[in-house]
C-alpha cells in the first residue's frame, strides 16, 4: 500500500441465488499480487478484457478479516493515535457493502470491519498507559436526501447538515451516546439499524434503501495535557 490520503480497494462476491438460478455467468477476475480487475465482455471472445488496478483487492474466497486486516487495521489504529480516519464502503444494492461493514456473527472470519473496529478501538484504550478516553458514538442515515438521526428520540425528525469554521461540515442536533465497551457499540449499532429504510429490490430483498453513518468519536487526554478530538466515520 502506498502513502496516498485516500485509497481505494474492490471486493468481489460470489454469485447469489437469483443469479445463479438465471444461469449468469462470472465475468470479473483478479490478479492480486498486481491489484488489478478484469472484466469480460459475455460474447466477445475477440475483445480483450477491461482491466483496472486497485490499491488492493478481495476475490470471493478471502475473508472480512483479512481485508481489515491488511487495509482497515491501520487505519483504525492511527485514529486511536490521533488521526481522523473514514472507511467508506460503496457500490449498488446487493453489492455486499452491507456484509462487509456490519458482517456477520458466523463464520467469525466474516464478522464485518465495524465490530472489528469496536474491539480494535477499546483493546487500545486498556494498553494506553497515562491516558484518558471518552469514546461516543453517533449515528445517521441519509434517504432521498433528508438526513435522520437512527438514535434520536424521534428518528423521523429530518435535520441540518451545516458549517463551522472551526468544526467544519456538522449535523445539528444528531445525538452523541457515550460508550464504554465493545458490547455498548454493538447494542446502539443494532439499535440504529432496526431504525434504518429498508425495502425490497430485484437485487436484495433486505436493501437498506439508504446510505448511513456510524462515527465513532475518540476524546483522548494525556495527562497533564490538553484533550483532543478524533473521529472515524463508518460509512455504507
Amino acid at each position: 500500500m502506498g502513502s496516498e490520503s485516500v485509497k481505494v480497494v474492490v471486493r468481489c462476491r460470489p454469485l447469489n441465488d437469483r443469479e445463479k438460478a438465471l444461469g449468469s455467468k462470472m465475468v470479473l477476475s483478479m490478479d492480486l499480487r498486481r491489484c488489478q480487475c478484469f472484466i469480460e465482455k459475455p460474447g466477445a471472445v475477440d475483445e480483450p478484457p477491461k482491466q483496472f488496478t486497485f490499491d488492493g483487492n478481495y476475490f470471493i474466497d478471502q475473508t472480512t478479516e483479512q481485508m481489515y486486516n491488511e487495509i482497515a487495521y491501520a487505519l483504525v489504529e492511527g485514529v486511536t493515535e490521533g488521526y481522523n480516519g473514514t472507511i467508506f464502503a460503496y457500490g449498488q444494492t446487493g453489492s455486499g457493502k452491507s456484509f462487509t461493514m456490519q458482517g456477520v456473527s458466523e463464520p467469525a472470519a466474516q464478522r464485518g470491519v465495524i465490530p472489528r473496529a469496536f474491539e480494535h478501538i477499546f483493546e487500545s484504550i486498556q494498553c494506553a498507559e497515562n491516558t484518558k478516553f471518552l469514546v461516543r458514538a453517533s449515528y445517521l442515515e441519509i434517504y432521498n436526501e433528508e438526513i435522520r438521526d437512527l438514535l434520536g428520540t424521534d428518528t423521523k425528525q429530518r435535520l441540518e447538515l451545516k458549517e463551522h469554521p472551526e468544526r467544519g461540515v456538522y449535523v445539528r442536533d444528531l445525538s452523541l451516546h457515550t460508550v464504554h465497551s465493545v458490547g455498548e457499540c454493538e447494542r446502539i449499532i443494532e439499535q440504529g439499524w432496526r431504525n434504518r429504510a429498508v425495502g425490497y429490490t430485484l437485487m436484495n430483498k433486505d436493501s437498506s434503501r439508504s446510505h448511513s453513518i456510524f462515527t465513532i468519536h475518540l476524546e483522548i487526554c494525556n495527562t497533564g495535557e490538553h484533550t483532543h478530538n478524533y473521529t472515524i466515520p463508518l460509512t455504507h
